[in-house]
């Protein structure tokens, strides 16, 4: 009898001793999943990434334990693991099919602004990530699978002595504050865990735990350093040439005949009267008086020779969906090709991948901000001053305006936006557009137009805007209806099926553009009006689809599988006029982007703006050049530089010029204005200014 008792007694002794503890168990499942979701994605990481990511997680699975051992008994705690391992598994599955598909990560916030959405509109595109990923599913599952069976074989430790819990409290201290103290180390890492913090490029330095963790602790407590500014910006001093002449040429005949050197014209500057150093001194808070004496310190942008070109003209200003340069042809697209090549031609385009997607590009193109809150930026202006936008400017003038999009009208709460910035109406499928345009995926542009020009066309001056959708992914004969459409159209096209559908696609882009351009012909105000035109993002689509000569069918598309940003983002901005077509071209070879756009057009509208007050430049003025990603790479005429790798490279001729101290003075800046959108939105800075 004794001897059984000692027996059994020493079974349960061995079996403690073989148990597993549970805050082990929790950091391994917390680096499991980090380091599956890294592999994943094909995302490098150092080993000083890997330092970041175990000393990090190990901190934060010691106070999940610590959380658990609260809830008393074996049975309760077993079950608030499976839920918490469920939510892991399900938050992680969600960010690997977010950068699959859309080539970002997503916090939170823009995860809750757009998935019903996504969920409601994509579900066919949804089911198919999930199947064509199904082996990452199953991987993700191990956790939990791997608890459950240590459960029920009684091989997992739940309880915890006070003592182990002390211990538990300090190991996440000195845990968490090492990895701090590793991130102190380098300059550009601390930035990006702080004043440059960007949700996608902190999952990929500091993993996905810590990402999240430092986007609620900002978003409830705030980020003072990302408010913050330097207003000793070489980069942003006056240039040395304010003859509006450097990042522009023309191609006049040349004459002869000797002529007097004209008198040279002194063009002033776009700007306000708006006192920014008095307001500085009388600001609410510090961070206000900041922004007044950020916009103070700067140079505005000069006048130009093109200043007023556009004068009186309407506009129709285009975010087009997934739009690239690639679909630009004169055998395929005649009416793009001859946008582009007789209006202002943009040799050097951007449209940066912001961290989201449409809501992003179609901030940026609208606003001259950086989308500094994701997909959640665009929703944040519903109820702010968003009196710089080219609509609000053209509304203040009377023009008569209205916004359309062919697809559901609330999609990304465009239906609480658009109005405010700048269109007395705002019509989309389910306010107006339904009896008209065929309810498919995705919907007709050509439709679009049909439905929509007559109501303005009599109207002038008119101030238009469309968001269209027949670009959108995928490009799948059997998921996109504009492909289908147009299939036979590209059936010679030597290229895989996933560009010919895409080119497909946008042949319906390109059948409204002639529709549109037809009607103002017929009209006869062409010439009194202005089309502008740039896509939302890079078709992301394409890099779910194989090439067989190409890794994908992106690289298909580009001719070259992208290493870079602006590799990757490189674009085409369509601005033309018909009054524009029998002059000589007008052609800028500097570096531009989407944040460009109102401020270039404001400019050639002759509109009275303060170009301060706008983080783009008018690409036609003196002022340098600087295009910049959500990640802070950037790109200038002189160097580049790729945030991902941290290499700057110098163009040619600019050794003397592009050095370390160009380097510091092009991020400070781009600090700067990244700490300026910030403000915007969520100080509502511009109505601080204008009421």
């Amino acid at each position: 009898m004794n001897g059984s008792i000692l027996e059994e007694r020493q079974t349960r002794q061995e079996r403690g001793r073989s148990r597993v503890a549970l805050p082990l168990f929790l950091a391994a499942s917390l680096l499991y999943f980090e380091f599956l979701l890294l592999l994943g994605n094909q995302i490098p990481f150092s080993w000083q990434g890997l330092a970041y990511v175990v000393l990090f997680n190990a901190s934060a699975a010691a106070l999940v334990w610590l959380l658990l051992t609260i809830w008393p008994g074996k049975r309760g705690n077993f079950v608030l693991l499976c839920i918490l391992l469920t939510l892991t598994t399900l938050f992680f599955g969600i960010e690997y099919f977010c950068k699959v598909f859309f080539s970002n990560y997503m916090s939170l916030s823009s995860l809750s602004a757009g998935t019903g959405g996504v969920v409601s509109s994509f579900f066919g595109t949804v089911i198919s990530l999930v199947l064509r990923g199904f082996w990452m599913v199953l991987l993700l599952l191990l956790p939990l699978a791997a608890l459950i069976i240590l459960y029920r074989l009684d091989m997992i430790s739940f309880t915890g002595s006070s003592r182990t819990r002390i211990i538990a409290v300090v190991g996440a201290v000195v845990l968490f504050l090492a990895g701090r103290a590793l991130v102190a180390i380098d300059q550009t890492t601390g930035t990006r865990y702080a004043s440059a913090y960007e949700f996608d490029s902190a999952v990929s330095t500091f993993g996905l735990t810590t990402a999240t963790r430092l986007d609620l602790q900002y978003l409830l407590f705030g980020n003072p350093t990302a408010s913050e500014f330097d207003y000793t910006d070489p980069a942003e001093e006056e240039p040395e040439n304010p003859s509006g002449q450097e990042n522009i040429h023309e191609e006049p005949e040349v004459d002869p005949t000797p002529v007097e050197d004209p008198v040279p014209i002194v063009y002033g500057y776009n700007t306000l009267d708006i006192d920014f150093a008095a307001l500085a001194e009388s600001a609410p808070n510090s961070v206000i008086a900041g922004a007044h004496s950020y916009v103070s310190s700067l140079t505005p942008s000069r006048q130009n020779p093109y200043t007023g070109l556009f004068a009186g003209k309407n506009l129709i200003l285009i975010s087009a969906e997934a739009f690239s340069r690639e679909v630009i042809s004169e055998e395929y697209t005649p009416t793009l090709y001859r946008l582009y090549t007789k209006g202002i031609r943009f040799e050097d385009y951007y449209q940066p991948a912001w961290g989201g997607s449409t809501s992003t590009g179609e901030f940026s193109n609208m606003t001259s901000l950086i989308p500094v809150h994701g997909v959640s930026s665009i929703r944040d202006t519903a109820h702010n001053n968003m009196c710089c936008t080219l609509g609000n400017q053209l509304r203040q003038l009377g023009y008569f305006s209205r916004a359309y999009h062919p697809h559901t009208y609330n999609y990304y709460s465009r239906d609480l936006t658009h109005e405010n910035l700048g269109y007395d109406q705002y019509i989309g499928y389910g306010n107006g557009l339904e009896d008209q345009i065929t309810w498919q995926w995705p919907e007709s542009d050509l439709e679009l137009m049909e439905a929509t020009v007559d109501a303005y066309i009599d109207q002038q001056p008119f101030s238009i805007y469309y968001m269209t959708v027949s670009g959108h992914a995928g490009y799948g004969w059997g998921e996109n209806a504009m492909s289908y459409k147009h299939r036979q159209e590209v059936a010679e096209l030597d290229a895989c099926q996933g560009v010919q559908g895409y080119i497909a696609c946008n042949l319906e882009l390109e059948a409204a553009m002639s529709y549109l351009v037809a009607r103002l012909e017929a009209a006869g105000i062409a010439d009194d009006t202005v089309i502008v035109l740039a896509t939302d993002h890079y078709p992301y689509g394409l890099e779910q689809s194989s090439s067989t000569r190409f890794g994908t069918a992106l690289g298909e598309l580009y001719g070259y599988d992208w290493r870079t940003p602006w590799e990757r983002d490189h674009s085409a901005l369509i601005v033309w006029s018909g009054c524009l077509e029998d002059e000589e071209p007008i052609v800028v070879d500097t570096p531009v982007y989407s944040l460009d756009i109102v401020p270039t057009l404001s400019n050639l509208l002759g509109l009275q703006y303060d170009s301060r007050l706008l983080v783009g430049r008018d690409a036609l003025s003196d002022t340098p050049p600087l295009v910049l990603w959500i990640d802070r790479s950037w790109k200038t005429d002189k160097a580049c530089y790729n945030a991902s790798t941290g290499q700057y490279t110098v163009f040619d001729g600019y050794e003397d010029q592009a050095d370390e101290a160009y380097f510091a003075a092009v991020n400070q800046a781009i600090s700067n204005k990244f700490s300026f959108s910030k403000i915007v939105l969520e100080q509502d800075y511009y109505n601080l200014l204008f009421g």
